[in-house]
């Protein structure tokens, strides 16, 4: 009877073992993931706009009669944003064979209404015509001139000259060849002032700035630029596009971007006292808004939970954090890396700083 208690204590834990590692086996995998407790801080955020350098004062110039676009020598391969013109220099040129065709007609019927005048002046004065017929043919030559100067005045409409000294500004591209209709701006000249750089921010961002905050510049392409500012004008309201315009002031003078360079903006929002921030790799993207994935019930086993997704507000941004506005709230543990394997419900299970989930 002795004998048999060892055995049969040997055979409980085996069964215990069995069972153990059959649960092992049904338990579904874990996502890797590293999270952090959310705790109020001091937050100095920033809100990074893209903008585009606008010149304080430009002079738009735009084809006056349809016809095909040509460019002068200069500009053979297209107008350029940044190209510096002089007053007084060809632009560009419409060509319209009609407008041509009107301006020669009518300088031949000048030059014959011409030369009835002078033959009528000669026969009048010998008394061989009436004064009412020199009359008629003075009226008619001072007719066909006047047509004639207005089919010249239209002619000249098919030049675009620079009215100014400036640098160019193309929004949109015209090659030549292509026909283009009256009205259509071929190009701006931005004159004299110091440039404005404009932009838009989103209806829910849009409390977080006004004007007098101070801005940094950033042009990433080729060549660099970087310079400072502040923030002038904030627009009250709301387009149709959802965001609000948004004007800086470049308060640095020397070289600066041409017109319709495109500008990244970093406004240094107002320091907060107490705020909410996670890590920008924490915040999750979707169709309707940013979220958060926080830990929420143990799953029963060790060092494993289920996650819950939230919606949050993001404010501003600095130093790699976000700004929480609502949806989160403080002791709220938060996923801050591997989201991207995470959905509502899942499971996951806390790594080490050292692993790469």
């Amino acid at each position: 009877m002795n004998d048999r208690r060892p055995i049969l204590a040997v055979a409980l834990l085996l069964l215990a073992i069995v069972s153990c590692d059959r649960e092992r086996e049904v338990m579904p995998p874990a996502t890797p993931v590293r999270t952090e407790l959310a705790k109020r801080t001091s937050f100095t955020p920033a809100l990074t706009l893209l903008g585009v350098v606008r010149a304080a004062q430009s002079i738009p110039l735009a084809a006056q009669q349809r016809g095909t676009i040509r460019y002068p020598h200069r500009f053979a391969g297209g107008l350029q944003t940044g190209a510096r013109v002089a007053r007084g220099e060809l632009i560009a040129e419409v060509v319209n064979a009609d407008v041509n065709a009107a301006q020669t007609e009518a300088r031949l019927e000048m030059e014959a209404a011409a030369a009835d005048f002078e033959r009528a002046q000669r026969s009048y004065k010998v008394g061989v015509i009436s004064q009412a017929e020199h009359e008629e043919k003075r009226v008619r030559a001072t007719l066909e001139k006047e047509r004639f100067n207005a089919a010249s005045a239209r002619l000249s409409t098919l030049r675009v000259v620079a009215p100014a000294a400036g640098t160019l500004v193309v929004t949109k591209v015209y090659p030549a060849g292509s026909v283009v209709d009256p009205a259509s701006t071929l190009v701006e000249i931005a004159t004299s002032g110091a440039p404005l750089v404009e932009s838009s921010v989103a209806a829910s961002e849009r409390a977080l700035l006004r004007p007098g905050l101070p801005v940094t510049f950033n042009v990433r392409g080729t060549p660099s630029w970087s310079g400072t500012g502040q923030i002038s004008e904030v627009a009250a309201v709301v387009g149709e596009s959802g965001t609000s315009r948004v004007v800086a002031t470049i308060t640095q003078t020397g070289s600066l971007p041409p017109p319709g360079t495109g500008v990244e903006i970093t406004a240094q929002l107002d320091a907060r006292g107490s705020v909410l921030t996670v890590p920008e790799d924490a915040v999750v993207p979707g169709t309707d808004g940013p979220a958060l994935f926080i830990a929420a019930n143990s799953e029963g086993a060790f060092n494993r939970f289920h996650v819950k997704r939230v919606a949050v507000v993001a404010g501003g941004r600095a130093n790699g954090r976000v700004e929480i506005l609502s949806g989160l709230h403080d002791g709220d543990r938060v996923v801050i890396s591997g989201v991207d394997a995470l959905a509502d419900d899942a499971i996951a299970t806390e790594v080490s700083d050292k692993v790469v989930p």
